[in-house]
Order: C-alpha cells, then sequence, then structure tokens
C-alpha cells in the first residue's frame, strides 16, 4: 500500500533505534502541542468553563459549549488593527534592517583583508556571549539620549547590529568564489554592485532564513518594548495583550487566552508558508564545507 510505514533495512538494533527515535519525537510532539491547543480550547471556552474544569479534562480541551464572545469583547474594546499594523511595521521594518546590516557586516568580514579583521570577528562573537537583560540599562540610556523614547525605532535599531547574523552570513559568504569577485571588478563593476548584484543572490536561502528568524524574534519581543513605549498607541500585540487586555478584564481569563490567540496566529500562519524557506537555509549551513 502506498504510504504504508516499512521496516527499515539493516540490523534489528538499527531498526529498534529508528522506532525509540520515532517514539520521542512523539512524546516531543504532545508536550509541544497541548499548552497551544489547550490555549486554543480555552478562548473558545466560558469563563466558567475554564474555572471548572477538573485538571484532568485539561489534557483533553474540548470546549462544551463553543463561543466567541471573548473574540467579539476584544474586537469591540480593543484597537487589535492599530497594534497588528505596528507590530507588522515594526517586525518588517527590524527583519530588513538587521538582515542588510548582517549581509555587509559579514560580507566585510568574510571578503575583504584588512588590519584588525580577527580581533573584529571575535568583539563580534563576544556579543553573542552576554546576557541581553545586561545590555538594558546602557541601552536604555543610549536610546534615552538618542531621543528615541516611545518611537518604532527604538525597537528596530538596537536589533540591526546582530552578532549572531553577522557570523552566519561571513560563514555563508566565505563559500563565494573570490573568483567571481575577481570577474566582476575586471568587468568594472563597483563594490556595491558585485555585492549587491552577484553575491547576495548566491546566499539568498540563508538572506531568506534570517529574514523569518528576526521577524519572528521581533513579532514576539516584549521586554524591550515594554520598557520603551509609553504611548497605548504605539504598543505591539505582546504589550497590547498583557497591558490594555489585562487592565480591562484581570480575571476573564478568555478574554487573556484570546488575545494571546489573536497575537501568535499571524505568525504561525507565516511560518506554515514559508517553513520549506526557513528550514533549506538552516540545514544548508550544516552541510556547507
Amino acid at each position: 500500500m502506498t504510504g504504508a510505514w516499512t521496516r527499515p533495512a539493516g540490523p534489528p538494533t538499527a531498526w529498534l533505534g529508528h522506532v525509540v527515535k520515532i517514539a520521542l519525537l512523539l512524546v516531543v510532539s504532545v508536550f509541544t502541542l497541548v499548552p497551544f491547543l489547550w490555549l486554543l480550547s480555552g478562548s473558545f471556552q466560558t469563563q466558567a468553563e475554564i474555572q471548572q474544569s477538573p485538571a484532568l479534562r485539561q489534557l483533553w480541551p474540548v470546549p462544551e459549549r463553543p463561543t466567541l464572545a471573548h473574540y467579539r469583547f476584544l474586537f469591540a474594546n480593543v484597537p487589535f488593527l492599530l497594534y497588528f499594523a505596528n507590530t507588522v511595521y515594526v517586525a518588517s521594518m527590524a527583519a530588513l534592517v538587521t538582515t542588510l546590516v548582517s549581509a555587509m557586516g559579514g560580507y566585510a568580514l568574510a571578503k575583504y583583508e584588512f588590519r584588525g579583521r580577527g580581533v573584529m570577528t571575535v568583539i563580534v562573537l563576544g556579543t553573542m556571549l552576554l546576557p541581553p537583560v545586561v545590555l538594558l540599562a546602557p541601552l536604555f540610556q543610549l536610546v534615552q539620549m538618542l531621543r528615541l523614547i516611545d518611537t518604532f525605532w527604538a525597537l528596530i535599531l538596537p536589533g540591526a547590529a546582530s552578532g549572531f547574523g553577522v557570523l552566519i552570513m561571513r560563514q555563508y559568504f566565505a563559500n563565494v568564489p573570490g573568483a567571481l569577485l575577481d570577474a566582476g571588478r575586471l568587468d568594472g563593476a563597483g563594490e556595491f554592485r558585485i555585492f549587491w548584484s552577484l553575491v547576495l543572490p548566491l546566499v539568498r536561502p540563508i538572506l531568506s532564513a534570517l529574514l523569518i528568524f528576526t521577524f519572528l524574534g521581533a513579532w514576539n519581543a516584549y521586554l524591550w518594548p515594554m520598557i520603551v513605549l509609553r504611548d497605548e498607541r504605539n504598543y505591539l500585540l505582546t504589550v497590547a495583550v498583557t497591558n490594555v487586555v489585562a487592565s480591562i478584564h484581570q480575571q476573564e481569563y478568555g478574554v487573556m487566552l484570546g488575545g494571546t490567540v489573536i497575537s501568535i496566529a499571524p505568525i504561525i500562519l507565516l511560518f506554515l508558508v514559508l517553513q520549506r524557506e526557513f528550514i533549506h537555509g538552516i540545514t544548508l549551513g550544516a552541510v556547507k564545507q
């Protein structure tokens, strides 16, 4: 029968190892999906049903009387479209700026010989070892000095210089043949045109992966937006769900769950649409020499 599982070739120990891997993946998948299923189901339950459900039943949280009351309440009392537009703008700009800066930084470290290149690479690597929370105070002072508090640029610019992005781009650019760059120079192309027209198309998979990865991080960011944003009209979805929604109904868990579903649904759909490009970019880096 087409699609039926067949025992893999090889000794019994290899077959047993294959079965154990599948079992472990199933267990991990269940533990990963249950919180999301509970979140989605709770957003359609009544307040009484959420509070009175026995603990064992929450492992199979199918609503007994599904309701859209929480979603109707949210869209009637919370400007979600405004928060959604803010989040799309900030996440898109952060992804574009960070990917472009990382590509230029990685290209410089991989393809240009200059004094201190090794030290610069170590410094970039060192930035990845610092816990982000350590940088909050100096970063806030810098943003405040630049008068960017309560602006979207306070969310976009601090993450533009990504040590992770620069290093991963450097790894990819190192595999681009130097002869290609020399050929471009012989044809009279400038350095920026070589970078933009010849080199960037060759690393499109990792560009896409870094773009998606950065977009996901900016979309889900909570601590930094909560610190630098003051005006409710500038809130992102993550901050709006915890501040605005919670302030309206602190005891309405269904409203909180509905707001969370609204905030994460677009990013899940985006990942499902682009997951092949994302996984391809990541796995390509694992096998390149």
